[in-house]
């Protein structure tokens, strides 16, 4: 996903990511959304990497903004960063959950879980 696969002095990296089933390159800097207090407004990485924030930052520029990703669905977002194929299940309508996720631990398949975001619970 980095065309730039070194830290660049200029502070400007390439990114690859796919939409739509497209393959596009981005081009970003590294400047981020700070809050008054410097504190990074986003995403957080556990160290000093930059890539976390690079890569959110390129994501949020194909998609217009960072508010237009706030709300994502993993499962979309894994098939814009990956390019593969992605799919979501509903624990509730999904009767055999345990032997998807069986056979996709065996294929070693990407697996994330997600609750319901804010927006979805207020609607219900």
């Amino acid at each position: 996903m980095f065309l730039t696969q070194i830290y660049n002095e200029c502070g400007v990296y390439g990114i690859s990511l796919t939409k739509n089933g497209r393959r596009i390159h981005v081009g970003i800097d590294d400047a981020v959304p700070c809050h008054i207090n410097r504190k990074i407004a986003f995403i957080h990485a556990k160290g000093p990497e930059l890539w976390p924030l690079i890569l959110e930052k390129a994501w949020a520029k194909v998609h217009g903004s960072y508010d237009r990703i706030v709300d994502g669905r993993v499962d979309l977002t894994l098939r814009d960063l990956t390019g593969a194929p992605s799919f979501s299940y509903s624990i509730s309508e999904t009767p055999d959950m345990f032997e998807l996720l069986a056979y996709a631990q065996h294929k070693n398949h990407i697996m994330c879980a997600t609750t319901g975001n804010e927006r979805e619970l207020n609607k219900k």
